[in-house]
């Protein structure tokens, strides 16, 4: 089992018109913390790559569970199970949660494998 995080970004503003509720977003997954997170998002720049987030951008991050080793014929895929967490930047800071709702189009920016530090080790 290993996660996967998802940056996205709005692209514009749906026309589809929506009512609905939102539900709580999960605050822990695994070892994950959301809060833990989001004091590292807002404390450094965490990304691998040349990034500078703007309002609305989304973060999640998704549990993966490998799929068994089929034969060469047939592909070996995985498959996201569980829940999430989500963040959105807003006024120069990360929260925790999901900010879009449902007027708002969104495009994948980057995504990646999350690789998690064990600080205590980090210097042994």
């Amino acid at each position: 089992m290993y996660y996967v995080w998802t940056l996205e970004r709005v692209t514009g503003l749906s026309e589809l018109a929506m009512d609905g509720l939102l539900m709580e977003e999960p605050t822990q997954l695994d070892e994950l913390s959301a809060e833990k997170i989001v004091k590292e998002l807002n404390s450094k720049n965490l990304f691998d790559f040349d990034y500078q987030p703007i309002n609305d951008d989304t973060l999640e991050i998704k549990r993966v569970q490998p799929k068994k080793r089929y034969p060469k014929n047939r592909r070996n895929k995985t498959k996201l199970i569980g829940s999430h967490l989500s963040f959105y930047y807003w006024l120069d800071k990360w929260h925790i949660g999901y900010a879009g709702g449902f007027e708002n189009i969104y495009k994948i920016y980057k995504s990646g494998k999350v690789e998690i530090i064990d600080k205590e080790n980090e210097n042994h």
